[in-house]
């Protein structure tokens, strides 16, 4: 995975938290191709895949990594056999001027490894590799992503074991964006398919397939939003109580990002895409100016989708000062309806976040002075369209500052990393919105984000 930072020089603090790029498990969008020098020679039994492969490829072969995913190297043991041992497999190139990625299955007989299967891909790059029982006979394949260095087009196989050797299913079914998951609940992996097509003007789409046999058969296919430039998060889990589904946050060109959300409605027996409409296409409520990704918020095993709503009041004053809330929203599959999981306010300047007290709904605004590193929550009149008192005030200090005390009275602190003290201070403590700083104290948290973004 890649290294985490926090924004202006915060250390990252593990949070069920993350603004930008989140990938986990078997779920990956696009390519992150990379250079590669050849490493060290592996020791061990990788040693003795290692003579296979120069018996195979000469000495001048050069290793292949993945680009993403939970396996990142160039060779895996896995049990792909399903004889209670671990097989292996090998990426790799046969020399500097050959393009083409070969890869290498291979199982330990008496002692020795040898060759189940090879297979080539032409100009091809390793973008990501993942195993599951596609077929339900017991045994995980093995899914890898193909990804091109001369096109955006990234292409998909499915290897299986069967009458003592290795087979190839390619998928005639281009990708931006894959998720292999149960999304029926039948015990067996599908495989979810999402599409950027070359004519942004056309939609964004969907396909689940699922392996019968050695074949792939299509379950069903959806169409989003038109647009798309790129897929940015796709987050694989429940997208509702016990119901598997993915969601996606997608990249449009005006630079602004919205979120899908994908799940196979047995009843219907229908891949769904319940945020976008038809009848209403660039209306998705989720639209939104800022990076921040879907995630499991509040740590319930059910991924929440954001939505950004700026804050009322200071008309005419930057947009950059006036805050804005997000709320956190989870779907119900057996309703159709939507609920708030949370709703929080991002001070993506400083790295911080505030989670709102439930009194605080409707009720307040922000205004944030950059220079003096404060974000002020007011209270707001709705219906007279007035921003009232202050009701908590909180402040960027160094940690100098703060054990220098001379800026610091009335606040305490809430947050530190060690180099920089986030504190608040609570000017209108008998105002009907006031909320105790103990119990603020438990609203802030550290916002991280992904350093590649």
């Amino acid at each position: 995975m890649a290294q985490r930072k926090r924004h202006t020089g915060w250390k990252a603090v593990a949070l069920g938290l993350t603004l930008s790029l989140l990938l986990s498990g078997c779920s990956f969008t696009g390519l992150d191709a990379r250079s590669l020098m050849r490493p060290p020679k592996p020791t061990g039994e990788k040693a003795n895949i290692y003579n296979l492969l120069e018996e195979k490829a000469g000495r001048n072969f050069t290793l292949k990594y993945p680009a993403s995913g939970d396996y990142r190297s160039a060779i895996i043991q896995y049990n792909l056999c399903g004889d209670f041992t671990q097989e292996a497999l090998a990426f790799y190139q046969r020399g500097d001027n050959d393009t083409t990625v070969n890869l290498l299955f291979t199982q330990k007989v008496n002692g020795k490894w040898k060759d189940i299967g090879t297979f080539s891909t032409p100009g091809a790059q390793v973008d990501h590799v993942c195993f599951g029982d596609m077929n339900g006979d017991g045994v995980d394949e093995v899914i890898v992503g193909w990804g091109s260095s001369a096109s955006s087009a990234n292409t998909v196989s499915i290897y299986y074991y069967q009458n003592q050797k290795m087979n190839e299913l390619k998928v005639d079914q281009s990708y931006s964006g894959m998720s292999v998951m149960d999304f029926d609940g039948d015990g067996k992996k599908e495989l979810l398919t999402v599409d950027i097509p070359t004519d942004i003007q056309q939609p964004l789409t969907a396909q689940l397939f699922r392996m019968q046999g050695s074949a792939l058969q299509l379950m069903g296919s959806t169409r989003m939003e038109a647009g798309i430039v790129k897929l940015s998060n796709l987050k694989e889990g429940n997208v509702s109580a016990k119901q598997p589904g993915v969601l996606l946050d997608c990249v449009q060109t005006s630079g602004k990002t919205l979120s899908e959300l994908l799940y196979w409605n047995k009843a219907k027996k229908t891949l769904t895409a319940p945020l976008y409409s038809a009848q209403s296409p660039q209306q998705n409520v989720t639209m939104r100016d800022v990076a921040i990704s879907s995630c499991d918020i509040n740590n319930d095993r059910i991924i929440e989708f954001p939505i950004v709503t700026r804050l009322p009041g200071y008309v005419g004053v930057s947009s950059d000062d006036v805050g804005s809330e997000t709320q956190w929203i989870q779907f119900n599959s057996a309703s159709g309806n939507y609920s708030t999981a949370a709703s929080m306010i991002f001070n993506s300047r400083d790295g911080y976040s505030i989670t709102l007290p439930d009194k605080w709904k409707n009720a307040i605004t922000t205004r944030q002075d950059v220079g003096a590193r404060t974000l002020t929550v007011s209270s707001f009149n709705v219906s007279g369209g007035t921003v009232g008192k202050a009701l908590l005030v909180a402040q960027v200090f160094t940690q100098s500052e703060w054990n220098a005390k001379e800026k610091t009275k009335g606040f305490e602190q809430v947050l530190s990393d060690g180099s920089l003290v986030v504190a608040i201070s609570c000017p209108t403590p008998s105002d009907p919105l006031a909320v105790p700083a103990a119990q603020l104290k438990k609203c802030f948290q550290f916002i991280t984000t992904d350093s590649s973004t």
